[in-house]
């Protein structure tokens, strides 16, 4: 009777050890300062501190503007794996920049939401991709 007791005892510890560590590697965030304007897909989002977090979905991470929490879902596909620093990288042409990559400690996502479009009639620009580093939160 005493080693049946133990015996629930010590598989409710564990389990309960196990679902805190899966309830914690689900909620890991990591924040980003971007310094100016920029969009995902058609939606536009103003420069400012913002919190990226992945959803429970494998294939959608939320993003949330920490001044106003304005929240927007953010489908991706996973694209390539191997890089240590977790980033936004956005592309940016005629003074026009949209999210178009999260890397998070090893895994590379692309955007699958349509790209802004730009209006760049005879509009001369620089063609640049611009990286925001991801601090854990």
């Amino acid at each position: 009777m005493k080693l049946h007791l133990t015996k629930i005892v010590l598989t409710a510890g564990l389990s309960a050890l196990l679902g805190s560590l899966a309830a914690s590697a689900q909620s890991q965030r990591t924040v980003a300062n971007v310094p100016f304007a920029y969009h995902v897909g058609q939606t536009t989002l103003s420069a400012g501190k913002y919190t990226l977090q992945e959803t429970n979905t494998r294939s959608v991470f939320l993003l949330r503007e920490d001044a106003s929490s304005h929240s927007i879902f953010v489908s991706v596909i996973p694209e390539a794996t191997g890089k240590d620093d977790s980033k936004l990288m956005f592309s940016c042409y005629a003074g026009q920049c949209s999210l178009s990559q999260i890397w998070i400690v090893g895994s590379g996502y692309r955007l699958t939401a349509r790209p802004f479009t730009r209006e760049a009639k005879n509009q001369m620009g620089v063609v640049a991709l611009v990286s925001v580093p991801l601090l854990s939160r």
